[in-house]
């Protein structure tokens, strides 16, 4: 499966900073944001592994169609600054 360049450390600061609550159990990650009702499933990813692009893409996705954060702010949320 392709990896995208974003650390799961990445997207899970990104989801609680948006007010989602974690949860995380031997199945995986779960993440819910209780005023709009959506709601992110994971697999068991490390805090330093790289997302999935299907995660990745679905998250972007989803949190779009919920109004919780577009599409081009959730790219420049992980648009890497040159030092």
């Amino acid at each position: 499966m392709k990896t995208s360049s974003i650390d799961f450390a990445e997207l899970r600061r990104l989801l609680l900073d948006l007010g989602f609550t974690e949860t995380r159990n031997n199945a995986g990650w779960r993440f819910e944001h209780p005023a709009s009702g959506a709601v992110f499933l994971f697999r068991p990813y490390s805090v330093g592994e790289k997302v999935s692009m299907p995660d990745l893409v679905s998250t972007r996705m989803h949190l779009d169609w919920r109004g919780l954060l577009s599409a081009a702010a959730f790219d420049d949320s992980f648009a890497k600054t040159p030092a």
